[in-house]
C-alpha cells in the first residue's frame, strides 16, 4: 500500500481496506484503491485489444508459465524440496493434492 498515510481514529470509520477487520485505532485507508490496484487500466486496456486498437500485455502462454510456477510450489512443499522449472505435473485431481498428499506433508503427520 505504498500511497497509504497511517490514520488514527477511536471511533472507527467506514472502509479502510480489503478484508481490514476494524477501522479503530491505527489503519492504513487506501486512497483511490480502484485505480491503486489498475482495474480502471486493465479494463480500459482489455476494451481495446477487443477493439483490436491494442495488442495484449499478456497471453495464455504467460498465464500457463504462472500455472506450471503454482504447481512446482505445491510440488515442492509437498515434497520438501526445490523443484526445478520447467515443472510438467503429474496427473492429480486438484492441484492443492502435490502438497496435501506429498511425502513431506505425510512424514510430518506420522
Amino acid at each position: 500500500m505504498g500511497n497509504s498515510l497511517p490514520t488514527y481514529s477511536e471511533k472507527g470509520y467506514g472502509y479502510a481496506v480489503e478484508k481490514a477487520p476494524t477501522t479503530t485505532g491505527w489503519t492504513y485507508p487506501v486512497f483511490e484503491e480502484l485505480w491503486n490496484y489498475g482495474t480502471p487500466q486493465e479494463l480500459t486496456h482489455f476494451a481495446r485489444c477487443v477493439r483490436g486498437k491494442e495488442t495484449p500485455k499478456i497471453t495464455g502462454e504467460d498465464g500457463l508459465v504462472v500455472m506450471h510456477a503454482l504447481l512446482a510450489g505445491y510440488a515442492s512443499a509437498g515434497e520438501g524440496r526445490k523443484i526445478k522449472l520447467p515443472f510438467q505435473a503429474p496427473a492429480v485431481k486438484r492441484p492443492i493434492d502435490l502438497w496435501l498428499n506429498g511425502p513431506a506433508r505425510k512424514s510430518a503427520n506420522k
